[in-house]
């Protein structure tokens, strides 16, 4: 399992297949927050820090697709915040 600490904000995201998700734009206790998509329709999904394979090169790697993120109840909020990516 991939600890708190090795996440930072600004990291992107990929799915198992290779596939940019988005970035990370908070890490909580036990999940982060990746948001995907573009200024009008921008969206925040919170994973959990096990769906994590791997971090290589300031990448993160899920264990899953994008089906599997966008189809459970993992959407949030979207963020008041303005991000550059």
């Amino acid at each position: 399992m991939v600890e708190r600490s090795e996440l930072h904000e600004g990291m992107p995201v990929w799915t198992h297949r290779g596939e940019k998700l988005g970035y990370v734009v908070e890490v909580t206790e036990d999940t982060f927050i990746v948001e995907r998509g573009l200024l009008v329709w921008r969206k925040g999904y919170a994973v959990p820090l096990d769906d994590v394979r791997e971090i290589v090169a300031d990448e993160v790697y899920l264990n899953h697709g994008p089906d599997s993120l966008l189809s459970g109840p993992r959407e949030i909020e979207p963020s008041t915040r303005r991000t550059t990516h």
